[in-house]
């Protein structure tokens, strides 16, 4: 969700609560207001149960078919029911729109009212005579007095399944709202330093987001793979193939291979070479090599024709390490490059 997206959600959950608190507007357009929180947040399933809530639940002659159960269970529509008959328990389920509880209640109202309880004064020209004074419509102010219990009793719990949701939703976004902004901040500079230093694999970003976004696994590797080709672009752009090395010395000594698919070490020995920084190193070089590893072997499933190792929450933590870790390598390049023309300045 973009920066102005979680932005607008956040002030209209913000709005829909106070609505709800002060009673401001009718619940049904409370909901019509939250089914668009839901659509900005990408909720398809609750977006769906909002409609129901608006509409009516659909049924059959046969039922409510399960998934709409399921969505009318969610919103706590189901209750149970002891027959009276068979005194069997069995779950129930009222369908009924928003408008149209509103509006049973408000005729009960109605009628309670005109059928209100008056003193009547009777009297006979027949002095020897009694009369009764005429019966109340009692059991029509009883039935009046019962479906607006009942109806308020619905529409209490519709307006707390409501207050619920966008409660949470409100909570969420306020925590995420300034790691967004942070992040956004943040991902302005990286993006600025990479059109600077390969500017042909901004594209790259694009595939990125579209993969991740993605419920088929093999997007989320394709992602994955994506991220893999960008390390390598950086890699071959600021410290290019070259002859192995050797480090250490006795039975420390190892070599470092710095060919063309050994971009990890690449990238590592940059970092070594231009930073004087113990825990830079350490840290970008442990970020570097999780994901060199990781990428390594999800590139070494896919070519066994493997995608299942590789879950979309995993495939999101090697996105963000590798952007991170790009974005640590590039602002050292910067300041690197901008260290040595400043040296090569006349005095």
């Amino acid at each position: 969700m973009s920066q102005s997206a979680s932005q607008e959600a956040l002030e209209l959950s913000s709005e829909i609560l106070t609505d709800l608190e002060l009673g401001r507007l009718p619940l049904s357009n409370c909901f019509m207001k939250a089914s668009r929180l839901a659509r900005l947040l990408g909720d398809s399933d609750t977006l769906r149960t909002f409609q129901f809530e608006l509409e009516g639940y659909p049924s059959t002659p046969d039922g409510i078919p399960a998934d709409i159960w399921a969505l009318a269970e969610k919103a706590n529509r189901v209750y149970k029911k002891k027959d009276a008959k068979t005194e069997t328990v069995k779950e129930r389920c009222y369908t009924n729109s928003i408008e149209s509880l509103e509006s049973a209640k408000a005729t009960a109202q109605t009628r309670l009212e005109l059928t209100e309880l008056k003193p009547t004064s009777i009297s006979s020209a027949n002095p020897n005579q009694f009369v009764q004074a005429p019966m109340a419509n009692i059991p029509e102010r009883n039935g009046a007095q019962s479906t607006i219990l009942e109806m308020s009793g619905r529409l209490a719990a519709r307006r707390t399944f409501l207050y619920g949701y966008v409660l949470n939703r409100h909570n969420e976004l306020r925590v995420s709202s300034p790691a967004e902004n942070i992040f956004g901040s943040y991902s302005q500079t990286i993006d600025e330093l990479l059109s600077q230093y390969i500017p042909e694999d901004l594209i790259k970003i694009n595939s990125i987001s579209d993969n991740i976004s993605s419920k088929n696994p093999e997007d989320w590797a394709n992602a994955a793979h994506t991220c893999r080709r960008l390390l390598q672009a950086l890699a071959d752009n600021l410290y290019p193939p070259t002859e192995d090395k050797i480090v250490g010395s006795g039975k420390n000594k190892k070599t470092v291979k710095l060919g063309p698919d050994n971009y990890i070490n690449r990238l590592v020995c940059f970092c070594e070479e231009n930073n004087t920084s113990g825990v830079f190193n350490a840290l970008v070089g442990s970020h570097l090599s999780f994901i060199g590893n990781r990428l390594n072997s999800i590139f070494s499933g896919v070519q066994k024709g493997s995608h299942s190792s590789l879950t979309q929450e995993e495939a999101k933590r090697i996105i963000i390490f590798s952007y991170l870790a790009v974005g640590d390598i590039l602002k050292l390049a910067y300041e690197a490059e901008k260290s040595v023309t400043t040296k090569a300045e006349p005095k």
